[in-house]
């Protein structure tokens, strides 16, 4: 179904040599559609040593991991965070502004959306609703700012 490669070392990787099965994502086909293997073939990624987890660059559109991340998560996590970013390329060709930091990370329009388009590949892969309510739980939010972000993602009406 998925595979990630958990053993890349540090440097630019081919997003399909990090993570296979991508075209099989509900998400990434409904956003890309016949331009999605060519999208997951021309996406690069870049392995770092960076403390963050893993994040779009504002200016090169290149998804960046650190490496301890990649190494030590679990594959589901990671194929949903790789799902997660997509989108985010997505908007921003669209011309959205991924990284207004004018809102706060859960009410942002642009995490809102990329978290509904991927809670769809989470019921794909077989997250219950619990795994999916622990999936949002990113350590850079706080209990309240959970709650908030839950709400919005999965008792809503989704993308």
């Amino acid at each position: 179904m998925y595979e990630i490669n958990h053993n890349l070392k540090l440097g630019r990787h081919k997003l399909t040599d990090v993570v296979r099965g991508l075209e099989n994502s509900v998400a990434l086909n409904k956003i890309f559609g016949k331009k999605l293997k060519w999208i997951l073939n021309t996406t690069m990624v870049d392995v770092v040593s960076n403390p963050w987890q893993i994040w779009v660059s504002r200016e090169t559109e290149i998804i960046t991991i650190n490496k301890n991340y990649l190494f030590e998560t679990d594959k589901g996590t990671l194929y949903l965070d790789f799902v997660h970013e997509m989108v985010h390329i997505w908007q921003v060709t669209e011309g959205k502004d991924v990284f207004n930091r004018s809102v706060s990370y859960v009410d942002s329009p642009t995490e809102i959306e990329a978290y509904r388009y991927t809670v769809k590949d989470a019921e794909r892969i077989g997250f219950s609703k619990k795994d999916i309510v622990d999936y949002l739980k990113v350590r850079w939010i706080d209990n309240e700012e959970h709650k908030r972000l839950v709400k919005a993602v999965i008792t809503s009406d989704r993308t």
